[in-house]
């Protein structure tokens, strides 16, 4: 492979990935007035997540981990594609998620809705 060639994959790889990266926006970095960080260290991150009615957090994601719903609700997810998912939420669910490509989420309910995430570090790195 010529140098030229070899730099061109370079240059295109890179941008491929940063154009990723702006893509998957870390929910703390977008929805801090909605998530509050209980528990952070090397190797995971606590956080929990209070919507009221009709609030809706903005584009984000999340690595693979734990979820525990602390106030039960209806969450209408729209992922990156337009897909739309209704989540039916009971207190007490628990359960594993993996990693969440870009999504907004959105309280539909007339309550306020909550949940704990527990996201594991080492899965957002893979």
């Amino acid at each position: 492979m010529s140098r030229t060639a070899l730099a061109t994959v370079l240059v295109i790889g890179s941008l491929l990935l940063c154009s990723g990266l702006c893509l998957a926006q870390d929910v703390m970095k977008v929805a801090a007035d909605h998530y509050k960080v209980r528990v952070e260290n090397d190797h995971v991150r606590v956080v929990e997540n209070i919507l009221g009615p009709g609030e809706k957090d903005p584009m984000h994601t999340h690595p693979a981990g734990w979820y525990y719903v602390t106030k039960p609700g209806t969450m209408k997810i729209v992922r990156a594609d337009g897909k739309v998912e209704t989540w039916e939420a009971t207190a007490g669910e628990a359960g594993w998620m993996e990693a969440e490509g870009p999504h907004t989420s959105e309280n539909v309910g007339k309550e306020p809705m909550g949940f704990i995430l527990v996201e594991v570090k080492s899965a957002a790195k893979k």
